[in-house]
């Protein structure tokens, strides 16, 4: 679900933005824009290398390594969680 919720928020931000003139649109769209790019990154990045090695350390009971895999996890949720509030508060400011 959080792959086609990324690629619908990832499509229709673009499709906004392309309707109006890029220099014309506000800077928080832009704003909101890249820093919605570097948060699917970090999820991505979460998906692809502690959250696979959580699986793996959860599937075999290996409960230190699933500890170590949680503990990259959760700042990584945290920061994504900051920038989606960043995000907000570009489009607030910068209308």
């Amino acid at each position: 679900m959080v792959w086609i919720s990324i690629a619908l928020i990832l499509l229709t931000g673009f499709w906004m933005l392309s309707m109006s003139d890029m220099k014309l649109a506000p800077k928080g769209w832009h704003a909101m824009s890249g820093l919605g790019l570097l948060m699917c990154l970090i999820f991505a990045h979460i998906w692809f290398a502690p959250f696979r090695r959580l699986k793996a350390a959860v599937a075999t009971s290996d409960w230190p390594e699933a500890g170590k895999a949680l503990g990259q996890i959760h700042p990584l949720v945290l920061t994504n969680f900051a920038l989606g509030w960043l995000a907000v508060l570009a489009v607030i400011v910068w209308r």
